[in-house]
């Protein structure tokens, strides 16, 4: 009986090994990697956002955010006898409301308001002291648009159909986080939207052999280790940023029945195609997905601008509460005015743009 016992006792132990093993690894990684992945993560990268002149200022207003502060916005009204419905334009990091011309002033012609606004920190809205934003989405941004809709609620011309949100890069991220608890979004499409989550686990992957430099060992180390280690990163850097990071991924997951069109460049340095299927995956259908092929960061409307607007224009005649007005040539118009712009909204001869697209500033 005695030896029996002192077998499972053995047993026991040996079976714990692995365990407290890995246990003592994630102390250590934590106090060992964490402040270099926390470092990594709030840094800024060097990018170039849409900035334009705007030809229509449309209708100046100024509302508030979820936590009161004043924001700019401005109220483009379609250029139709009537309306189809009210589309909402999340901006990207470091641009500002006025970036919404190239991507969506053409849908006016097809019948739809748009709302176009400055998050805070950003264009003529205020800067918030005490919080400096970076390319992630967080609970500022959220609020944000969270006010600018219950301001276009509240407006006399309001749209009882609710609104489709249209996001850029972060913006897009942004829409994906209020699209998913809004009622009354009834549409969502992103351009190089991407996950905080996904994003860092899938950089810590990448640059693990970096800073640990034995390739068996990261061959089997189990991946939850570098979602554990983003989560700790991920909550240092709420505290020292003062703010909080959403969910993109269980946002992604309750955004049905709405629907979702994905937009993404296979050649996105940034956010990798892997990063972008896999918050794809997450999403239930209704979902269309379109991988530009050889477009960088933001920049499959430049490569392939007619493309983009029959696209998009398709997926709002699908799911639009009315039907869009069909067949408007001022829509291509509208469009062409706007393709040959740079990042910067300089314009430049068509035969320079893919040049410009593919520049040695990687976005």
């Amino acid at each position: 009986m005695v030896g029996a016992a002192s077998l499972l006792y053995f047993l026991a132990v040996v079976a714990l090994l692995p365990v407290v093993g890995l246990v003592g690894f994630l102390i250590f990684a934590v106090f060992r990697y964490c402040p270099v992945i926390t470092r990594i993560f709030v840094e800024r990268p060097v990018l170039l956002p849409l900035r334009l002149t705007p030809d229509d200022l449309g209708e100046p207003v100024s509302f508030a955010a979820e936590d009161g502060l004043a924001l700019s916005g401005s109220y483009f009204k379609a250029r139709t006898p009537s309306r189809t419905g009210v589309l909402v334009y999340c901006h990207e990091f470091l641009s500002d409301r006025w970036s919404f011309a190239p991507y969506i002033d053409g849908l006016r012609d097809k019948g739809f308001d748009v709302f176009s606004f400055d998050f805070r920190n950003h264009g003529e809205s205020p800067v918030e002291p005490s919080y400096e934003p970076i390319q992630y989405a967080t609970d500022r941004e959220v609020g944000d648009l969270r006010g600018a809709l219950a301001y276009l609620r509240s407006r006399p011309d309001h749209d009882p159909a609710g609104f489709g949100l249209f996001g850029v890069s972060r913006g897009g991220t942004t829409a994906l986080l209020v699209g998913a608890v809004e009622a009354d979004v009834w549409g969502v499409v992103t351009d190089g939207a991407f996950p905080t989550r996904g994003t860092m686990t899938a950089y810590i992957d990448r640059w693990a052999e970096i800073y640990v430099r034995n390739a068996l060992f990261l061959a089997i180390l189990p991946r939850f280790v570098y979602s554990f280690l983003g989560d700790v990163a991920r909550r240092q850097s709420q505290r020292q940023l003062n703010c909080v990071f959403p969910s993109v991924e269980r946002a992604v997951a309750r955004l049905a029945p709405r629907p979702w069109f994905q937009i993404h460049g296979e050649r996105d340095a940034y956010i990798g195609t892997d990063i972008a299927q896999a918050l794809f995956a997450c999403a239930r259908e209704p979902k269309e997905q379109w991988l530009v092929a050889d477009a960088k960061h933001n920049r499959c409307r430049e490569l392939e601008p007619e493309a983009y607007a029959r696209k998009l224009a398709a997926f709002v005649d699908r799911y639009a509460p009315r039907r869009p007005l069909a067949g408007l040539p001022s829509f291509q118009a509208s469009e062409a005015r706007y393709s040959d712009y740079n990042v910067t909204g300089v314009r430049v001869p068509s035969a320079e743009l893919i040049t410009n697209v593919a520049s040695t500033m990687t976005r």
